[in-house]
């Protein structure tokens, strides 16, 4: 395996010769031999021949054995990814179970309790596509550097508030930075290959339940100092995270690589302007697809979590005696613990044996269970209920974020996952308002609509089910697209377009044609088969010789247009023999392609007559004074 040498400064990089971007961990290579190999090439003996246009020193050393699938950055950044995740998390469970205890200090209904979480939700889902395009355009490390400082200043708001309306605008801030664990999870998607994905969303998922293990009781131990204790430590963690953010997290090195082009132009100012090229992706009926059958997911599971964390306390303090904030933040506590477990030892093995699909179907069933055994009004019954439900959701998260990842490519991954997070959020706007005035009526109402709605998610899984294997064939056949070489592992991979890619094509060549005064309507079979002649198929052995062969057809092509345009000057004698020089290069390139084919197959009867009226038709085609 080669060795990759990582950076912190701004030193040479693989995106540009200096890099402009601070703290970019991209691996530099001192010495051609050690760029890692991603796909065999061509031989040893190949390596020597002389290199094209448009090869590289890539080309050259690329007939070694593919590595296996590894991290883009130094493990340590994947590290600081998770604590930073867990501190954010951390700070904002610190509060969660003291909420209602200090709304009610100002008097504030059962649906009042519900609208501070879901005013936070909703400033949560409309800064979303904000806090997206700014991680595209200045970078993940930015948004989470203004997005820990800003939730710093909102919780220190919420401790500090007088009024109710206070209370809600402050909660309205916080949520409109509290993009943390969306950026952290858009950064590890960057720089963990899809093979490991699910492992490392499972473990980012445990870092965010490894806080609402230790934050509840930490909220509770510290109610006893005073209702706004506990938020005065949210603050102090959310800065202590900005802190952490500013020193040692390095930037993306997908981001840098996109954002950062290698090859520079001037503009007409003098200044420096880099040319960005994105495809289409997966194009965006398919896009748009990933978003609505992910996001329904998300939602269904948002609102049955939201429903059962945001009524738990006022349903266990009016169903048991004797129940305080201190027990309630210990029960949450016993349910967080069995979802970090359950993140930890159960999920990351149950993505890999079953997939994501019988993962979420299995998450689902567990949260309608647990959530319909809440009810059921015995403590121990409900306690059962709640580990249930925990342990449901855990792996339910996981399937369902590991899912929409694997859905995504480089250019359409912060819509998707973006598009995906903003129905989640929608599922936490709805869930406590709706919790809130169900349970004015019964306060065991909101469990029961939390299980319906678990089975809900899984009959959505089911629906969708056909689309994303569709969308997923789309993507596997899609792999090259971007990259420098189509061969991946010694196997060539070839192109498919999207349907707007297909129709954009389609529609140029149509005009295209119709002004240089083409009958493709009327001849549109012999067209189509003057198209296969001008395009033979390539070679795929290697990237050399395939870019040898498009070149060779390249330089045919130019010489029969300068051979059109010199036509006007030269005798007929003269165009004789320039269109039979240029016929011959094209039979040799054509003996060359069956060369490294093999030998051809003996045609049919059938065959050979196809083949003679097709070549009486080019005949005729060739004819000086011939239209068609």
């Amino acid at each position: 395996r080669s060795v990759i040498s990582y950076t912190h400064t701004h030193t040479t990089c693989a995106h540009s010769s200096v890099c402009r971007y601070p703290r970019c961990m991209a691996p530099t290579f001192k010495d051609p031999e050690e760029v890692p190999v991603l796909h065999r090439e061509e031989s040893d003996e190949e390596s020597d021949e002389d290199d094209i246009s448009g090869s590289s020193d890539f080309d050259k050393h690329s007939t070694r054995r593919a590595p296996q699938p590894v991290l883009s950055v130094d493990p340590t950044a994947v590290y600081l990814v998770y604590v930073i995740n867990f501190l954010d998390a951390l700070g904002g469970s610190i509060s969660t179970p003291i909420l209602p205890f200090y709304a009610a200090e100002f008097d504030a209904s059962y649906t009042q309790v519900g609208q501070l979480f879901s005013a936070f939700a909703v400033a949560q889902m409309a800064s979303m596509p904000m806090l997206s395009w700014a991680s595209d355009r200045f970078g993940r490390r930015s948004v989470l550097l203004f997005a820990t400082f800003g939730t710093a200043l909102g919780a220190l708001w919420q401790a500090t508030a007088g009024s109710y309306n206070s209370l809600l605008a402050s909660r309205i801030f916080s949520g409109a930075w509290s993009g943390v664990a969306s950026v952290c999870q858009v950064y590890l998607v960057d720089v963990v290959p899809p093979v490991l994905r699910a492992e490392y969303v499972s473990y980012l998922n445990s870092s965010t339940q490894a806080s609402v293990l230790f934050g509840p009781s930490i909220g509770a131990g510290l109610s006893a100092l005073g209702l706004q204790a506990p938020l005065c430590v949210q603050s102090f963690v959310s800065f202590l995270v900005c802190v952490i953010v500013y020193c040692h997290l390095p930037e993306s090195p997908e981001w840098c690589r996109l954002s950062s082009p290698a090859s520079p132009v001037p503009s007409k100012e003098g200044a420096i302007r880099r040319p960005r090229t994105r495809p289409s992706g997966m194009g965006r009926r398919n896009m748009i697809h990933v978003i609505f059958a992910y996001g329904i997911l998300s939602f269904c599971g948002m609102v049955s979590q939201m429903a059962i964390l945001s009524m738990f306390a006022i349903y266990a303090t009016k169903t048991y005696e004797n129940i305080t904030s201190v027990m309630v933040g210990f029960i949450m506590t016993l349910g967080a613990m069995s979802s970090v477990g359950t993140n930890i030892w159960i999920s990351p093995h149950a993505l890999k044996r079953f997939g994501e699909f019988w993962s979420s179907i299995v998450g689902f069933f567990l949260v309608a269970l647990g959530a319909g055994i809440i009810a059921l009004s015995n403590f121990w019954i409900t306690l059962l209920g709640f580990i249930l439900a925990y342990q449901g959701l855990a792996i339910n998260s996981s399937a369902v974020a590991t899912g929409a990842a694997n859905m995504t490519d480089t250019y359409t991954r912060a819509s998707i996952m973006t598009g995906t997070r903003m129905l989640k959020s929608l599922g936490a706007v709805v869930g406590p308002m709706m919790a809130g005035h169900l349970a004015s009526t019964d306060v065991r109402l909101p469990f029961v609509v939390a299980a319906l709605l678990g089975i809900l998610g899984g009959v959505a899984q089911v629906l969708t089910r056909p689309v994303l294997i569709r969308i997923k064939e789309t993507l596997r056949k899609r792999r090259v697209v971007g990259m420098d070489s189509a061969l991946l592992e010694g196997q060539w991979i070839d192109e498919h377009g999207t349907p707007e890619e297909i129709w954009d094509l389609g529609q140029y060549v149509a005009d295209l044609l119709t002004q240089r005064h083409y009958r493709w309507v009327t001849y549109n079979r012999e067209l189509k088969n003057f198209l296969s002649d001008s395009f033979p198929e390539l070679p795929k052995g290697s990237e050399a010789a395939h870019k040898r062969a498009y070149d060779a057809r390249r330089r045919i092509v130019r010489e029969q247009s300068k051979l059109k345009v010199e036509a006007a000057t030269m005798s007929y004698q003269e165009l004789l023999q320039a269109y039979q020089a240029l016929q011959r290069e094209n039979l040799d390139l054509k003996d060359n392609l069956i060369r490294e084919k093999g030998p051809p197959r003996k045609l049919s009867m059938k065959t050979e007559e196809r083949n003679f009226r097709q070549k009486e038709f080019e005949t005729a085609m060739s004819g000086f004074g011939a239209n068609y």
